[in-house]
């Protein structure tokens, strides 16, 4: 009696470190996913912020008087203007709804929402930038037929001047700042993980393994029942 009141502890003891072992490796794994969370977070964030600037002076513009003449210039500002307001509204209102949905869903979701919710700010994380970027173009392009709209030629023709040269200096450093820190996507590191702890890129066995798997079954078919029975262990 004594004996078996000890294994049955000893059971007991064992079933408690496996289960605290699994809780602490999946606590250690969720908090490196947290890491990447909070890196699309903060740039969402600060996306947000920098849309919601341009917006209000996309509104500005929109609210200056315009000429009567010519036409074409007025139809061309007034589309771009907007244009441009409307990407950044998108913008703010992507990454707001992303830096509150996602934390949230990560947080007080159920099993695997870390995941989701980290591989769903990485896909519309690009394209708040696109819409970003797009929306940045469209307010320069604004301003330089209100210059052409507002000054006469003698004016608007330096203006014209100065912002193709800073919108080709935005492309040049946008370009050049990419491909210094350009990291390619066989290089990516991500904190994903499977359901058994190993890599996601780990988890599909290569062709090598899978013959070595297919030579060990031929193998073991070929053995005893008996002996299959004794390797395999109780069912």
């Amino acid at each position: 009696s004594l004996l078996a009141l000890r294994c049955q502890k000893s059971s007991t003891m064992l079933y408690a470190d496996k289960r605290a072992l699994e809780t602490n490796l999946k606590v250690e794994l969720l908090e490196i996913r947290e890491k990447e969370l909070n890196f699309y977070t903060n740039n969402c964030q600060n996306i947000g912020t920098q849309a919601a600037m341009l917006a209000g002076f996309a509104f500005a513009g929109m609210m200056q008087p315009l000429p009567d003449q010519p036409e074409v210039l007025r139809v061309l500002f007034l589309v771009s203007t907007v244009s441009a307001l409307g990407l950044q509204l998108v913008t703010v209102v992507t990454t707001t709804l992303l830096s509150m949905l996602s934390p949230g869903l990560a947080l007080r979701g159920p099993d695997g929402s870390m995941a989701t919710a980290v591989n769903g700010m990485m896909t519309h994380y690009k394209f708040t930038l696109m819409c970003f970027a797009t929306g940045l173009i469209c307010f320069m392009l604004s301003a330089l037929l209100y210059g052409w709209m507002q000054f006469d030629w003698t004016l608007a023709m330096p203006m014209t001047v100065l912002i193709c040269y800073f919108l080709f200096k935005i492309f040049h450093y946008f370009v050049r700042i990419y491909r210094r820190f350009r990291l390619a996507p066989d290089h990516v590191v991500t904190g994903a993980f499977n359901a058994e702890g190993q890599s996601a890129e780990a988890a599909a066995p290569s062709e090598t393994e899978l013959a070595e798997q297919r030579q060990l079954q031929e193998q073991y078919a070929n053995l005893p029942e008996a002996v299959r029975a004794n390797m395999a262990g109780p069912s």
